[in-house]
C-alpha cells in the first residue's frame, strides 16, 4: 500500500512537470525588497521545491493566507522546501512587517518577489495578485493557480518524488541538475543511484570519478551530509540539543572556506548548507 501510494505521488508530479519544461529565473529576492522571514535569495532556492504566493498581504485576506502560509511552512520547512510570500497590494512595508511581528511569521516576505516573465505573460496578468506557483527543485513550474489546496497537494507529491524516486528516469532527473548546480547533494544521490540501479548508474562513471578526484566536491558532499542529518536532531532534549549546536559550529568552522572556492556551485552550496547550519543552531539554542 506504501508502495502504490508512493507511486501515485510520483505520476502525479511527473503528469504536473509537463506544465512547463524550461527553469525559471527569479526576480527581487534582495535585500531591498524583503520584508519579514528569513532571507533567501536565487541561489538559496536551487534545489528546493518552492512555493510563491503572490497576493496583497495588507488586506483581511492577505493576514488569513499569512497564518496558513506560516502553518503549512512549520510542516514542510524541515525539507528541500522553501515557502516565499511575495506582497503585491497597496500596503506599505512597514505595514506588512508590523503585521508579520505580530503574526510571529518566520518564512521568507519579499515585495514583489517571484517569477520572471515573458512579455505576455505580463500583459495577460500584470499584477499577479492572488496566484500561487509551485516550482520543482530543477526549477519548472509545476502548478500556477488560486487553488491553496491543489498547489499545496503539488508541493506535497514533489517532496516525496525527491526523497523516492521510482525509476532510472526520475533518478535522472534530479541528478543531472544537481551534477552542474548542487554538485555534493550530486555525490549523495549517485552514491544511492549506484546502489540502487547499478547497471543504469554506469554512465555516471566518469561524473564519479571526477567527483571523487575533486576534494572540494567531497568536502562539500560531507557538509550536504551534515546539513541533512540537523534536521533530523532531536529538538526536545537540552542535553541532545546542546551537543548538536557544538557541532554545528564545529561544522561551521570546518567548512566555512568553502565559501570562497573558485568553483560557483560549490561555492554557492556552501553558503547554502552554513545558512541552513546556522539556522539550525539559532533554532536549538533558543528552545
Amino acid at each position: 500500500m506504501k508502495r502504490d501510494l508512493l507511486t501515485f505521488g510520483a505520476t502525479v508530479l511527473w503528469a504536473a512537470a509537463a506544465v512547463a519544461a524550461r527553469p525559471v529565473a527569479w526576480e527581487n529576492l534582495d535585500e531591498a525588497h524583503h520584508l519579514a522571514g528569513r532571507m533567501a535569495s536565487s541561489g538559496y532556492l536551487r534545489g528546493k521545491v518552492v512555493y510563491v504566493d503572490c497576493r496583497d498581504y495588507g488586506d483581511k485576506g492577505g493576514v488569513e493566507a499569512m497564518q496558513r502560509m506560516e502553518e503549512a511552512w512549520q510542516t514542510f520547512k524541515m525539507k528541500p522546501f522553501v515557502m516565499l510570500g511575495s506582497h503585491r497590494g497597496e500596503a506599505d512595508a512597514e505595514k506588512i512587517k508590523r503585521i508579520a511581528k505580530g503574526l510571529r511569521l518566520t518564512y521568507p516576505i519579499y515585495r514583489d518577489a517571484g517569477i520572471q516573465r515573458t512579455k505576455e505573460q505580463e500583459e495577460a496578468d500584470p499584477e499577479r495578485i492572488g496566484f500561487v506557483y509551485v516550482v520543482e527543485c530543477t526549477g519548472r513550474i509545476l502548478y500556477r493557480g488560486k487553488d491553496d489546496r491543489r498547489a499545496f497537494g503539488v508541493v506535497a507529491s514533489a517532496l516525496m518524488a525527491m526523497k523516492t524516486p521510482q525509476t532510472p528516469k526520475q533518478w535522472k532527473h534530479y541528478i543531472d541538475f544537481d551534477i552542474e548546480v548542487l554538485p555534493g547533494r550530486a555525490v549523495l544521490l549517485l552514491e544511492d543511484y549506484r546502489k540502487a540501479f547499478p547497471k543504469e548508474s554506469r554512465e555516471y562513471d566518469a561524473v564519479w570519478a571526477r567527483f571523487q578526484d575533486d576534494e572540494e566536491v567531497r568536502r562539500v558532499a560531507k557538509l550536504e551530509r551534515l546539513t541533512l542529518q540537523a534536521k533530523d536532531y532531536d529538538f526536545k532534549d537540552a542535553r541532545a540539543r546542546r551537543l548538536s549546536t557544538d557541532k554545528i559550529k564545529l561544522a561551521i568552522d570546518a567548512f566555512s572556506d568553502l565559501k570562497k572556492s573558485k568553483n560557483q556551485a560549490v561555492a554557492q552550496e556552501a553558503k547554502n548548507c552554513i545558512a541552513e547550519l546556522m539556522w539550525t543552531s539559532a533554532r536549538l539554542e533558543g528552545m
